[in-house]
C-alpha cells in the first residue's frame, strides 16, 4: 500500500478520522495539563526560594547582632570585674613546659 492509497483511505473513512481526531485531541489536553502544571510548580519553587533567602538573611543578620555582642561582653572583662565576681588572682604561677628528649631505638 502506497502512501498515496493510505490517505485515501484516511479521507474516505470517517470513523478513522475520527479516532486519530480524538486521539490528536487527547494528546494536546494532556500536553496542556503538563505544562500548565510545570509552570505552577517552577512559579511555586521560585517563591519559596525567595522566601527562604530572606529567612536566611534574617538569620544571618541576627547572628552579625550576636557576634558584635559577644566582642562587646568580651572586651567589658578586665581585672576589676574578675574581683568584682569573686575571683582573685593567682600568685605563684607555675607552667608545664614540654621539654625535649631524645629516645634511643634499639
Amino acid at each position: 500500500m502506497s502512501a498515496k492509497e493510505f490517505t485515501q483511505n484516511i479521507a474516505n473513512d470517517g470513523a478513522l478520522r475520527r479516532r486519530i481526531f480524538r486521539i490528536l485531541l487527547g494528546s494536546i489536553l494532556t500536553l496542556s495539563f503538563c505544562y500548565i502544571y510545570l509552570i505552577g510548580t517552577i512559579t511555586f519553587n521560585v517563591l519559596a526560594r525567595k522566601s527562604l533567602e530572606n529567612n536566611i538573611n534574617e538569620i544571618n543578620s541576627r547572628v552579625g547582632q550576636l557576634e558584635l555582642q559577644s566582642i562587646t561582653l568580651a572586651n567589658s572583662v578586665n581585672i576589676a570585674y574578675g574581683k568584682e565576681m569573686g575571683y582573685v588572682e593567682s600568685k605563684g604561677t607555675l607552667f608545664a613546659n614540654k621539654e625535649s628528649t631524645a629516645v634511643a631505638l634499639r
